[in-house]
């Protein structure tokens, strides 16, 4: 009986522990995980968006469409107002 009980106690001890260190592993070492991920994606997306700016700026100007020019002469339509 003794045998047992001492059996039964070093295994709660051991589920005890184990519940211990899943819950330090949950608080401490999870989120600086998380935090690691979110701050290279972030690095990643700036790195992204450097890129596709030195593109733009290497690219050459696009010419803007011709504007109508108005020549003299034209006739405009107006109504008059009384």
């Amino acid at each position: 009986m003794v045998n047992f009980v001492s059996m039964l106690f070093k295994v709660l001890i051991f589920f005890i522990a184990i519940a211990v260190v899943l819950r330090l592993i949950n608080k401490y070492i999870r989120p600086v995980l998380h935090l690691t991920s979110a701050t290279s994606d972030h690095l990643r997306k700036m790195q992204e968006q450097m890129n596709q700016m030195n593109e733009r700026m290497q690219a050459p100007p696009q010419q803007e469409p011709k504007k109508r020019v108005k020549k003299d002469g034209d006739y405009i339509d107006y109504e008059e107002v009384k």
